[in-house]
This record gives C-alpha cells, structure tokens and sequence, in this order.
C-alpha cells in the first residue's frame, strides 16, 4: 500500500517533485538517494524509494490507444508491483500492444504472465547481432495530446527497480515517441499489430533514424539509435563540448577514445571532472587510462549482489549560459553497444534537468567517499522588487539596475570579504567590467535608500 500511496503523491497532483521545474513535458526519477543540497530553487530530484516499478505502472495505465514495449530483461520478482497484471489490464481495455524482447539471453523470465493475445517478438540469434537492450515503452504514438514516452537505464526486474542504481526519463512529445516508433517497427517488422519476422531488422541491419533532434517546450532533446546512428560519436561530441564540468557514471564503460576524450578534459586547466564506474568496468582499458589520471575523482561501485548501472553524462550543469545536457538511455559506452546491440540514447539540453540529474550523481558519489565543489542555486539573473542583476554567471560584464530613485553603492568582493570592486551608480541600468576579475563565485552588495541587498555571482 505505500508504494501505491507513492505513486499516488507524483500522479494525482500532491507533489510536483519530478518535473523539470522549466517543463510540464520532460520528467526524470531516480531510484537511489539523491543530495537536494545540489538544486538550484524549486528543482529538487525524484527520488522515488522503491516505487518507480508503480510510476511505469501509472504509465501503463494511462494508455487509451497504444503501447509499443522494447525492453531487454523482464523478470517480475515477489517484491515487484505487477507490470504484467497492468500490461494485461490494458489490453483488457482495447490497448493495442506490440512488445519486443531480448531472444538471446533468455533474460525475459515473465513474458509468459501475458495475455496470450498480446503479439510479442524475441530478437533473433547471430554472430553479427548481440542483444536487444533497449528498455523503452512509448504510449499512444498517434494522439498528440498523449503521445509519452518512457525511457533511460532500468530493466523490468527487482534488482534494477529496487536496487541497483538506476533512471528514468520521460518525454511527452508526439515527434519523440513517433521516432521511437520508426525504431521500433524497423525492428517489429511493419506499422501493423502483429510482427512480421521476414521484414524486421535488428541491430547492424537497420537503417539510420531520419530525424535525431527535436524540441520540447522550447528545450533541445535529440535523439539516437544504435548501431546505425554512431551513437558514441554524440557521446564523445557531448565529452568534448563540455566546458567547465563533467560528471559521468556508466555501468560498461570500455570504449578507449571516450577515455582518451575524458582524460583531456580532466587534463585541461579549468574543467571539473568526477565519474563513477561499476567494477564490471574495472579492466578495461578505458578505467586503465582514467584511473592514474583521475584517481580520488574516479570512484569504482562494487557492491553486493547490486550494480551501478546507469549510463549517463551531465555536462556544465552549474553553468546555465554553456548550454548544460544530460545524456542516458540503454547505451553502454561499449564497442558492442555502438555497433551490435539494439540501443537508445537521449541527450537533453535543459539546466533544470542538467541539475536534477547533478543531485542523482551527488548522492551516488557521495556514498562512495567522493566530494564535489560546485556552485549551488545559481539562475540566469537575479531580480528583485529593487535590484536587478545579469547576467548570472557572467562572462566580463555585469549590468545592474536599481529601481528606486536616487544614488546606490555596488561593492564586488570575495566570499571571504575582500573588497575588489566599488562603485557609485544612479537610478537605473549600469554597466561594470569585470574582465580583470578571476573566475569564481562572489558576493554583491547593493546599498540604496531602501537598504543593503547581496547576491551571489558567478564569474567564469
């Protein structure tokens, strides 16, 4: 009952926790615990404890039309919300689903809980072709208004619902959830309800999507389908754009050049680098390039009959003007996830959800004995009823407003008090240079006829 309570709290209004606090339309939830001492205002993370099995379930129901499943593993524990009895609930209702699984691994221990009138595919056998890894739902592809789909790092089982570190993301966009339809049905065979195994093609046989970015309420998502999108080639992009900060944690992490890309950021005066590594990676040769150089930044999760096992990259999220991401999905950094494997990644240009995700990857680092410096609640610009500053963080010039009539005080100094900059300013906009000022976080004190106000500041 209390994880239906939970369940009840994201999806019958009580709580806004797990929306982007600048979109009605990406939602993202974590299954372990999350540090909100890392949110910037209004934007704390989802931590959903034991209850993100009921949050897919709150999905599922939601579907009137359609539902399109590509899922790795799906084993349903004794300890697991019933996917099967909602999946089955659905089609009791008229919901179409087609529902393709991994045929390789016989990881899919619950596929027999289904109505035996859902139509279902296992990914064939070959030397060529690995596994089907994805672990996407997408729900009434066809109605704009409902068009949803659910994506990120989970399988459909007890451990990785409840245990292992793992994420969720979901889009509620009708141009996403038909790109992921255009995959799905590439390998389903055809558009119709039922598989048509002559047509379907699978890993290296597929054709690259037609469309990779797309936007949602006015933010950037793009994304991509392995092997033929060169999805590591975006991932490596992502690593080599990032301008101040990169915060990485994957479960598979083997792919050599996003090393070698990693280890010169780290290397580059300036650029903040933490990542996590599940001891599945621990000899390779990417943890054997990174490790001497990281060290202490580089934590490795090794434990108990659980794994870390998300896929995921945040860049400059402390830096909303250098167009922070995430990227996640089912995709490893791996040879075989980029070139054999059925794989999505989603990558999202979004600061709140740049954050969101920070407080994910704080609470993980943390409880492996890592520590991160960072700038905390920094926005665009700061306003109030009788100051305005901007931007924030700033580059060289700091523009000030000051609303109420007569002549106001600026001081620029450190956090530990020292005064660098004075200056007298009138009613109204006005401009100061700091491109003399070395990067960092600062302290603004205003004082006009209404009083003292201070503010921090970002100077990169």
């Amino acid at each position: 009952m209390l994880k239906h309570f939970y369940a009840l709290l994201i999806f019958g209004g009580l709580s806004a926790s797990g929306f982007a606090a600048g979109s009605s339309k990406i939602k993202v939830y974590f299954n372990t615990p999350v540090d909100t001492s890392y949110a910037t205002p209004g934007n704390n993370a989802a931590y959903l404890y034991h209850t993100l099995d009921d949050t897919l379930i709150a999905y599922i129901n939601r579907a009137n039309h359609t539902l399109d499943i590509a899922v790795y593993q799906f084993s349903q524990g004794s300890g697991m919300s019933d996917i099967a009895g909602a999946l089955n609930a659905a089609y009791s209702r008229g919901v179409t689903i087609r529902y393709i699984y991994d045929g390789k691994d016989s990881a899919s221990t619950s596929m027999g809980l289904l109505n035996s009138g859902i139509h279902i595919l296992p990914s064939p056998n070959g030397s060529s072709y690995n596994i089907m890894h994805n672990k996407f739902v997408v729900i009434d592809a066809g109605y704009a208004a409902d068009a949803t789909v659910w994506t990120g790092s989970t399988n459909w089982t007890e451990s990785m619902f409840d245990k292992s570190t793992n994420n969720a993301v979901i889009i509620q966009d009708q141009a996403v959830a038909q790109a992921y339809v255009a995959q799905f049905e590439k390998m389903w065979g055809g558009s119709g309800a039922t598989p048509n195994p002559a047509n379907s093609k699978f890993g290296p046989y597929k054709t690259a999507s037609t469309s990779n970015t797309f936007t949602v309420d006015g933010r950037t998502v793009e994304v991509y389908f392995s092997p033929a999108d060169n999805t590591n080639a975006h991932i490596r992009s992502a690593i080599q754009r990032a301008d101040k900060e990169i915060f990485f944690g994957v479960y598979t992490y083997t792919e050599s050049p996003n090393a070698q890309d990693m280890k010169v950021k780290y290397n580059t005066p300036g650029v903040t680098v933490k990542g996590i590594m599940d001891e599945y990676s621990y000899n390779y040769n990417a943890y054997d390039t990174l490790a001497p150089v990281m060290g202490n930044d580089l934590k490795i999760y090794n434990g108990s009959n659980t794994v870390y096992h998300n896929k995921m990259m945040i860049a400059d999220p402390d830096y909303p003007t250098l167009d922070p991401l995430v990227l996640t999905g089912s995709h490893n950094w791996s040879v075989t996830a980029d070139t054999k494997n059925d794989e999505n990644m989603i990558i999202i240009h979004d600061a709140d959800v740049a954050n969101q995700y920070l407080q994910e990857f704080a609470g993980s680092y943390e409880a492996l004995g890592g520590t991160i410096s960072h700038i905390t609640a920094i926005s665009e610009a700061v306003h109030d009823d009788m100051i305005g500053i901007y931007p924030n963080p700033i580059q060289d010039v700091l523009w000030i407003d000051i609303k109420e009539a007569g002549r106001a005080t600026v001081e620029i100094s450190t956090l530990a008090g020292q005064t660098l900059r004075s200056a007298e300013l009138s009613t109204g906009r006005s401009e100061l240079t700091l491109s003399d000022i070395a990067p960092g976080i600062y302290v603004v004190t205003v004082s006009d006829i209404s009083g003292l106000h201070t503010y921090k500041i970002v100077k990169m």
